[in-house]
């Protein structure tokens, strides 16, 4: 009696072991092929640098068609990073862009500014004012921080601005030497509290050296 008690005990744990082995198959089944729920602890953001430089290249020409008057020339200065007189890939890539949609919108950007008339192409019109584009840049711990803007030549009053910011990964850092360069690290601070002593080292603005007129540089960027 014993011996069949425990073969019958046997039996029904096999069988008991064959349904949950079986469960567990389909309920596999239902997740091959699909992707996982949980992505990577870190996401980079991998909008493309030209649609943020367009859109900021729009929001200046919007502010452009209601104060520049018909015909006014712009002139484009590289824009900095600040704190450095170092011209970088990226600097080049991202006045290229904001300089070539503001050509886009109908504005005249041109080389060379003193071939174009200043008299009035109507009466009932302004003169046209000569005008230069320029910008700065910061480079954060995971974006980059920009300022553009338009300004006038004869006394730097701003047409129109625009602060934005894109993303620092893979694509941008290849645009940006810095691990050669000590003036492009991140801004964080590691460190700690910089003592009074310390004020000197500090990132400071670095006047143009090509001695360019713009007053968004001069003013706003000191």
């Amino acid at each position: 009696m014993k011996g069949k008690t425990i073969s019958l005990i046997m039996a029904l744990a096999a069988l008991m072991a064959l349904g949950a082995c079986s469960g567990y198959k389909e309920r596999t089944l239902d997740y091959l092929g699909k992707r996982p729920t949980t992505g990577p602890f870190f996401k980079e953001d991998n909008t493309p640098m030209v649609e943020l430089n367009y859109k900021a290249g729009d929001q200046i020409s919007n502010q452009l068609e209601e104060r520049l008057p018909p015909g006014s020339p712009i002139t484009v200065t590289m824009f900095r990073l600040r704190g450095s007189n170092l011209q970088t890939d990226f600097a080049k890539v991202l006045t290229e862009q904001v300089a070539s949609r503001i050509a886009q919108k109908g504005f005249a950007i041109v080389a060379d500014s003193s071939r174009f008339p200043t008299t009035a192409l109507d009466e009932d019109l302004a003169p046209p004012e000569k005008c230069v584009l320029a910008g700065a840049y910061s480079v954060g711990t995971e974006r980059i921080f920009i300022t553009a803007a338009v300004s006038t030549v004869a006394d730097g009053e701003i047409l129109g601005s625009w602060d934005w910011n894109v993303p620092l990964n893979s694509r941008t850092r290849t645009l940006l030497p810095i691990k050669e360069d000590p003036n492009i690290s991140p801004m964080v601070n590691t460190s700690g509290p910089l003592e009074k002593s310390d004020s000197a080292a500090q990132p400071h603005y670095v006047p143009d050296q090509l001695h360019n007129q713009p007053g968004f540089e001069q003013d706003i960027m000191n």
